[in-house]
Order: C-alpha cells, then sequence, then structure tokens
C-alpha cells in the first residue's frame, strides 16, 4: 500500500514538472510597430545667420533692416527643393551697391516698362535681396551666392505662401504659375503677390493681371538678362552635357574650359576640371582684354560651369562670352556638380 502511494505521488510530480516545462503561446501576437519617418523640419533662420549672408553677398555694401518687421523671410521661391532667403537690406555704400558688373541681379517686378538702363540704388532705398539655396545647407551654403536684388517691392505685412494656397485665396482669377513659395504683402495700398518664373521675379496684382502679360514676357514674366552686359535681348545659350564633354576631352578636341564658380565654393574646393580656370562672372568681360582669354580665337569651343542649382553663373558667363563675339559657346549642364558625378577628370587648383 505503501508502495503504491509513493508510485503515485512520484507520477504526479513528474506530470506537474512537464506541464511546467511547457509554455503556453499568447492569446494574441502583438502586431510588430513601424518606427514613423523622422522627417527633419526647414532650421529656422537666426538674424545672425541672416547677416552672415548679407555679408557674403555683399561684403559691407549692405546691412539687414533690423526696424522691418519681419526683416527676413524663409521659403523655397524658386522652387528647387532648396530653401531660399529673402531680407529687407539697406545700403551702406552707394557706389559698391551701384557698381559696373555687380555679382547680384537687379530687378524692379512691379514696373511695366521695359528699360534700357541699368537699374541704380538710391540712398536709403528699402531692397528685397533673395538669395537662393544651395546644396543640403540651402542659403546658408558658402556657395549660395545667386542673389536677387529687388526694388520697390517692399512693403507691409509680409508673408510666405505656398503655391496651393495662393491658388485656393485666388480661385476664379487668371493667375500666373509660379515655380515656388511666393511672398505675400501689401505695397503702396495695393495688395500682392511676389514669385519666381522664367527665372526673375514678377508681381502679381490680383485686379490688374492680365493672362496675356504672362505669355508675353512683360511686365510678370521678364526673361532673365545677362547682367554683367545687360544686353537688350540676351543670347540663348547652348548646353552640353558631362558624357559629351569627356568625350571630347576624351578624343583631344579644342577646347577651353572657363571655372566661374563663387569665390567662396572656388576656394573651398580643392580641384578644378582638367584644363580649367576660374573666372569670377563679374569680371568676366574686363578679362576678355588680358591673356589667356584675349589669345582665344573667337570661333573656339569655349565651356563654361559653375555650382549654382541652375547654372545661373555659368549661363552669365556664356551670354557674356557671346555677347562678345565669341561664337562657340556652350554651358556644362548640371556644372561642377555633374562633372563629378560623371567621374570627369580633374585637376589640383
Amino acid at each position: 500500500m505503501v508502495t503504491c502511494l509513493v508510485s503515485l505521488l512520484f507520477i504526479a510530480a513528474c506530470s506537474s514538472t512537464k506541464k511546467q516545462a511547457v509554455e503556453t503561446s499568447p492569446r494574441e501576437q502583438p502586431a510588430p510597430q513601424a518606427t514613423p519617418l523622422q522627417i527633419a523640419a526647414a532650421q529656422a533662420a537666426k538674424l545672425s545667420e541672416v547677416q552672415e549672408a548679407v555679408k557674403r553677398v555683399f561684403k559691407d555694401a549692405a546691412m539687414v533692416d533690423t526696424k522691418s518687421e519681419p526683416s527676413f523671410l524663409a521659403g523655397d521661391f524658386n522652387g528647387d527643393a532648396s530653401q531660399d532667403i529673402a531680407i529687407i537690406i539697406k545700403p551702406a555704400k552707394l557706389e559698391a551697391m551701384n557698381q559696373e558688373l555687380p555679382p547680384w541681379l537687379v530687378r524692379e517686378p512691379r514696373s511695366n516698362k521695359p528699360s534700357t538702363q541699368r537699374l541704380k540704388v538710391e540712398k536709403d532705398e528699402p531692397l528685397l535681396a533673395v538669395i537662393h539655396g544651395y546644396g543640403t545647407n540651402d542659403w546658408r551654403d558658402p556657395e549660395a551666392t545667386q542673389t536677387f536684388l529687388l526694388k520697390n517691392v517692399v512693403g507691409s505685412n509680409l508673408n510666405v505662401e505656398s503655391p496651393a494656397n495662393f491658388a485656393k485665396t485666388n480661385s476664379g482669377r487668371k493667375l500666373p504659375r509660379p515655380q515656388g513659395d511666393l511672398i505675400k504683402q501689401t505695397v503702396d495700398g495695393t495688395n500682392g503677390y511676389l514669385y519666381y518664373a522664367r527665372a526673375t521675379y514678377s508681381w502679381y496684382d490680383p485686379k490688374s493681371f492680365k493672362a496675356e502679360e504672362a505669355r508675353s514676357g512683360m511686365v510678370h514674366q521678364r526673361p532673365l538678362r545677362a547682367h554683367a552686359v545687360a544686353p537688350q535681348k540676351a543670347p540663348a545659350v547652348v548646353f552640353i552635357t558631362a558624357e559629351e564633354l569627356k568625350s571630347k576631352m576624351e578624343s583631344n578636341q579644342p577646347l577651353t574650359l572657363i571655372d566661374v564658380r563663387s569665390s567662396e565654393g572656388y576656394a573651398a574646393s580643392k580641384s578644378t576640371m582638367k584644363g580649367a580656370f576660374h573666372v569670377k562672372v563679374r569680371k568676366l568681360k574686363a578679362r576678355l582684354a588680358y591673356a589667356p582669354l584675349k589669345d582665344i580665337a573667337k570661333d573656339r569651343e569655349i565651356v563654361t560651369y559653375c555650382a549654382c542649382p541652375k547654372d545661373e553663373s555659368s549661363i552669365s558667363a556664356a551670354q557674356i562670352l557671346q555677347s562678345s563675339g565669341f561664337t562657340n559657346v556652350k554651358v556644362l549642364q548640371g556644372g561642377w556638380n555633374e562633372w563629378q558625378k560623371a567621374n570627369g577628370p580633374v585637376q589640383p587648383k
């Protein structure tokens, strides 16, 4: 009897041990939680950074008008997915602001009369400087130097407006086609929008805008002209791809390569295209009187390149050369960045 009881207890103990060793499955398996995608928002502009950008472009010729409220606005005004900065500035040195070949583009978006004379900055004139962004650092980048200096567009109640909100607010009206964000404001008692399209800044007045003006390229869509020579009509430019240029270089075709990157961008780079020499756009016309440019045949193939988001500096350089009689000028499409992506030959500076 005792033996039977011991045997039963041993069997029960073993049975209990086995049950504890078995891990039961939960009734519901929790679904894996996806990590939300974090998109970094554009960093808010600081006054010190804005002042640094103004100094980079204008040196000591202008300063931020800190009395204006706001004195600067950030947005993607030219629609290239890089943040730009619009800054209300005031001239500090008139002579420098009105130099013959300024490194910025002076425009008067609200004027309805095409000007054949170079626009001048007046004493104490409030101006809107729009510095276009470049690369991952946007308008803070040392190579972000492409700047539009706009006259007669500094008003009150300045706000950045997205293209979607602009279209919604003005539904039913004839509208231009802005490439990026707009600046809504009141100028001389008129409510309107400053916007970028067709390579320049224009003014949209909801009460007076006519669609045919945008199509004809008058007030609202004036084409960009080479600021260094200010011709009545800018000559058209021809583009060449990095692969096409590589092929020409590999076959030893006669070429002249001109690097027109900004001073800051050129200084920050360790190399340049093989065989190229560097010239500032604003000094290019003057340099044509000196070697090596003065010795180049007018029909020789010349390729200009920069590191601007839309090849602005190299286009201006090409137009200067064309206006000076060179007949075979091309612009490297995508500039220095495309050349590096294509593993084009380079040389130390």
